[in-house]
């Protein structure tokens, strides 16, 4: 971790127990400075995702500043309704990995493991708890969120809740793919939606919540469009700016600044030139973009490059948008990642098909029991298929669960195969 870094997230962690509002304040000044900084200062990456990184920042701010303004949500959970009535998301993996790249996690983490949550529980999870519960997370108007995939969903938000005192809204999504699935979340969701209309007091605008799911469909299918064209071209980036898409593909989803962002990377990918003989990866879950050892390794290098996250190909494309109801919750039901672990083992082997990846990377983030679970079976079919498989323990917001060269070693090994295996192949 960067020195500066390091110290500022100790000054934070002394002022949780006293002076919670300070430290608020300390984590707002620094994320405004991250903002500026990332407009002016640091532009080694696209167009389209710095301008999504200047958006991002921005949503990170927002639960701090205007929390009356502010809705808890989950990664899956459909925001456009939350557009519609001018409300601003707030999800456990951004806020937990905001304030860990501030060097702040293990605070947040002690706090609430001397409250009983148990060490093994996801530490994004845990980091959102800590926030909230130190007093540095106002409360915000109102939590909204999923049922399927995190079981930590069902906890923290619950205990949330309970803590500040909020309305809760929980869609319960079936684990089957059939249209009876369908019509039972849009109905949750119509009445999620007139729940909320009554309790912010403001009328519920079907047309506008129309508009913006069907910005959703352009946005995944411009994303879409956009992998195959990056499955021929070279484009260094860095880990962060596959958090930022999972920003755009999921919360931000319905927003104009989400369709901006996949129709500008995908305009990139056609500008970029063709593919090298770089070692090229396709990355399953959450990545460890704030590892320092991972960062030299990954970011910005021309010799291996990340294709895709399948966290970002995740929801199903949806055409229909006459009925928008249904829409969202098509998007939920028949989500790859919800339902039995094979849908998204199939979900991530079509994609290595269609992408020509020199191998996978399945990434288990401490405590996610949905892709830990499915690891060994999904490395079996992956490499019965052509595509050799790391599984790789780490975590994506607490350091002390990521000892020092743990990961990397294994990473490293990992390339120097598929780098062997390259260019036996370019002979």
């Amino acid at each position: 971790m960067n020195a500066a870094v390091e110290k500022f997230g100790r000054i934070v962690d002394r002022q949780l127990e006293q002076r919670p509002k300070l430290a608020r304040g300390l984590l707002t000044t620094a994320y405004r400075l991250n903002g500026w900084a990332g407009r002016h200062v640091f532009k080694k990456t696209t167009p389209a995702r710095l301008e999504l990184a200047s958006v991002c920042n921005d949503v990170i701010i927002r639960p701090f500043v205007h929390p009356q303004q502010s809705v808890m949500v989950s990664l899956f959970t459909p925001c456009e309704l939350l557009q519609t009535f001018g409300m601003a998301p707030m999800f456990p993996e951004a806020l937990s990995a905001y304030l860990s790249g501030a060097g702040a996690e293990r605070g947040f983490i002690d706090a609430v493991e001397k409250r009983g949550i148990p060490e093994t529980f996801c530490s994004y999870h845990k980091i959102l708890l800590g926030a909230a519960e130190t007093g540095v997370l106002p409360k915000p108007r109102f939590i909204f969120n999923t049922t399927f995939v995190c079981d930590a969903n069902t906890l923290s938000f619950r205990r949330l809740a309970k803590f500040y005192g909020v309305p809760h809204f929980v869609l319960d999504v079936p684990n089957g793919q059939d249209e009876a699935a369908v019509t039972y979340v849009a109905e949750q969701l119509r009445d999620c939606g007139a729940k909320m209309s009554s309790l912010l007091g403001k009328p519920l605008d079907e047309t506008a919540l129309r508009q913006a799911v069907q910005r959703s469909g352009q946005t995944l299918a411009a994303y879409q469009a956009y992998l195959k064209v990056r499955a021929q071209k070279s484009m260094p980036d860095e880990m962060t700016s596959e958090m930022y898409a999972v920003f755009a593909l999921h919360v931000l989803l319905g927003s104009p600044e989400a369709l901006r962002f996949a129709q500008g990377i995908l305009q990139g990918a056609e500008d970029a030139p063709a593919r090298g003989k770089e070692v090229r990866l396709l990355w399953v879950h959450t990545l460890p973009h704030l590892d320092t050892a991972m960062i030299d390794l990954l970011d910005f290098n021309p010799q291996c490059q990340i294709l895709a996250n399948d966290v970002c190909f995740d929801a199903p494309a949806v055409t229909d948008f006459s009925d928008p109801w249904r829409a969202m919750a098509r998007r939920l039901v028949e989500n790859n990642l919800n339902g039995p672990a094979q849908r998204r083992i199939d979900a991530v082997l079509t994609k290595a098909k269609e992408l020509h990846p020199d191998g996978v990377v399945w990434f288990c983030h401490w405590g996610c029991h949905h892709t830990g679970g499915a690891a060994q079976l999904a490395r079996a079919q992956l490499e019965a298929a052509g595509f050799p498989t790391l599984v790789l323990d780490g975590d994506g917001c607490d350091r002390s669960n990521c000892p020092p060269g743990q990961m990397t070693t294994r990473m490293q090994a990992f390339l120097e195969l598929l780098e062997g295996k390259h260019d036996s192949v370019h002979l």
